[in-house]
């Protein structure tokens, strides 16, 4: 079963400008870097993207319905599903991609939330079913390509199998604020996923 749009349909009339979209969107995400999920509000972004409210309330019923749509599309954005052929090298360029999406600002984004997460449930089970559920089904594919190419077996654990490099990420980017770079990233791949994986 597919997920329920947090979107709200558009009623009949002129074509939806996708460039106010994107507006909306980089003017939320803007905002949850500079002041927090609860420093986001509909006045605010509709100041920072130069729209009217009506705008934004006829593309998102709510605040959270908005501010989910924008960080499920940066990560749409940035974080694609990796077909190289390869185990190894579909690991190494799916978390480089996810450090990418999570560093510098966009990093305190996520950390935000996550603080945000305990004391908003309406907030964790919209983040689940977007944001973490397509991470998810990124990492499903690559694990359910490489059974088929031989490189792992049946009954591996996908979830821990995928889970080990971006917990390794997040402690890095969120708390130690240790640098993660390519030769990390290989040596994440090369001495802890694939001898799991093996």
């Amino acid at each position: 079963m597919t997920q329920p749009s947090l979107a709200s349909p558009r009623p009949g009339g002129r074509p939806r400008d996708e460039s106010r979209d994107h507006a909306i969107r980089s003017a939320t995400l803007d905002l949850l870097a500079e002041l927090g999920y609860d420093g986001v509000t509909m006045d605010r972004v509709a100041a920072r993207a130069r729209a009217g409210k009506a705008t934004i309330y006829r593309r998102w019923p709510s605040k959270l319905a908005m501010v989910i749509d924008a960080i499920n599309a940066f990560a749409e954005e940035r974080m694609p599903t990796p077909d190289t052929g390869s185990l190894r090298l579909d690991i190494i360029e799916f978390l480089t991609s996810f450090h990418e999406a999570i560093r510098g600002d966009r990093g305190r984004i996520i950390a935000e939330l996550i603080s945000e997460m305990p004391r908003n449930p309406d907030l964790r089970n919209a983040l689940r079913g977007g944001l973490w559920s397509q991470r998810e089904a990124s990492s499903h594919t690559i694990v359910e390509h490489a059974i088929a190419r031989g490189e792992l077996r049946p009954d591996v654990d996908h979830a821990i199998l995928m889970e080990i490099g971006t917990a390794i990420i997040l402690q890095r980017v969120l708390l130690t604020g240790e640098s993660v770079d390519r030769v990390f990233l290989e040596s994440i791949v090369d001495d802890i996923v694939i001898r799991y994986a093996a």
